[in-house]
């Protein structure tokens, strides 16, 4: 299909053309929204709360962002396993893939998949019996930086690793794209 696209590219977009191009839309907006939402929490939300005089608001407000912002990252996550399934069998597909290729897929699938088991574990560890505190029962953190001990504990707690991946899986987003069209490009 590739191959007839690159060699044909003056014949119109057909279906199957339009309907990747509106997977890989909903795969880019899935990223941004997990990513930038990420971004917003932890760089503008979290520090926001933490300015003297938010304590009152922040018992009430943190609370209520992380479980519309686990909602959002929830229906993200699984346009991006939906969409990126599509994607990478239409890829695999359309043309032979180079070892780099496959190095660099395998690498951000790497990334995704821990930051899916991170985001899993971040979310429900209010809703774990073991893992609740002896104390008054309190929603969980996504940034879960006031816990931590040490700044380099602060660094790597996980909705910073994840944020961390999130980049890094974009990164290599760019990197899969550049190594396919090399790819076209030689195969025609």
């Amino acid at each position: 299909m590739e191959r007839r696209r690159a060699a044909g590219a003056r014949k119109a977009l057909d279906g199957v053309d339009i309907l990747l191009a509106v997977v890989r839309w909903i795969h880019a907006i899935a990223a941004v929204v997990w990513v930038g939402g990420s971004i917003f929490y932890l760089l503008v939300l979290r520090p926001s709360l933490s300015i003297p005089g938010a304590a009152d608001s922040r018992s009430t407000l943190e609370p209520a962002v992380n479980r519309r912002f686990r909602d959002v990252v929830d229906v993200s996550i699984l346009a991006l396993i939906v969409t990126g399934v599509v994607i990478t069998f239409d890829r695999l597909s359309s043309l032979p893939a180079s070892t780099t290729y496959y190095v660099v897929l395998g690498l951000k699938l790497f990334a995704f998949l821990v930051m899916l088991l991170m985001a899993r574990d971040l979310g429900t560890r209010g809703g774990r019996p073991w893992r609740r505190p002896k104390t008054a029962p309190v929603e969980p953190s996504i940034s879960d930086t006031a816990r931590a001990s040490g700044a380099l504990r602060g660094w790597l707690s996980p909705s910073r690793v994840i944020l961390m991946l999130g980049l890094a899986a974009f990164l290599l987003s760019m990197l899969l794209v550049h190594v396919y069209e090399r790819t076209l490009a030689t195969a025609v």
